[in-house]
């Protein structure tokens, strides 16, 4: 896709000095991730935007196509590369923005240059320390739909109402096997499934 700058952000970098930086957003498990690659905070839309300077990078983003595209941060924090292993991001959507600033380093307009989901998130505790984000464009996801659904008893209720053997599931995740009930019903299946009742499960 060819992105065409909007007018306000191209009068600004027509400017002899011009101030312009990445902004993104990654949707990430733990809550949504938004950073730039400049240095401290900046405020847009009510929400903080935080500075990775040195410690972040965004690959190339070609125009005229859906690339891949691999955000890198290099962190010193372990806990923050164990949320990384931790946290499985994929299908999580991904924003790039062109953000520019006037005299007084106000942050005066962003255009999107980037949307896609997250692919992949490896992460290394060889030196120096780096999470990976792999991002790819809505068409990845359609292509391999397996890949990126969601299992949790939302998404099975979502399908068989009556269904609540994922709660089960999430109670053990959550909890100690000594909470776990074994009562719920398992949906019948089969094409039928959506209207057809349910069985119990014996544990």
């Amino acid at each position: 896709m060819t992105y065409h700058l909007e007018p306000q952000v191209e009068a600004i970098l027509s400017q002899s000095e011009k101030c312009a930086c990445i902004m993104g957003t990654i949707e990430w498990p733990a809550g949504m991730a938004r950073f730039h690659n400049g240095a401290g905070p900046i405020k847009s839309d009510g929400e903080t935007y935080w500075g990775v300077a040195n410690n972040g990078m965004v690959s190339v983003i070609k125009e005229g196509s859906a690339p891949r595209v691999t955000l890198t941060l290099i962190t010193p924090d372990t806990s923050v590369l164990a949320e990384a292993l931790k946290d499985d991001a994929a299908g999580g959507e991904v924003r790039l923005y062109l953000g520019v600033f006037n005299d007084d380093q106000q942050l005066v307009a962003k255009q999107l240059i980037y949307l896609g989901i997250v692919n992949n998130t490896p992460a290394k505790y060889s030196a120096p320390p780096t999470i990976s984000v792999e991002c790819v464009s809505y068409t990845h996801r359609w292509s391999q739909p397996k890949r990126y659904t969601t299992y949790s008893a939302a998404s099975q209720r979502a399908i068989y109402p009556n269904d609540s053997f994922l709660d089960d599931v999430e109670a053990v995740a959550k909890g100690p096997l000594s909470s776990y009930s074994g009562s719920n019903a398992v949906s019948s299946g089969g094409r039928g499934g959506r209207g057809g009742g349910t069985t119990t499960r014996q544990r």
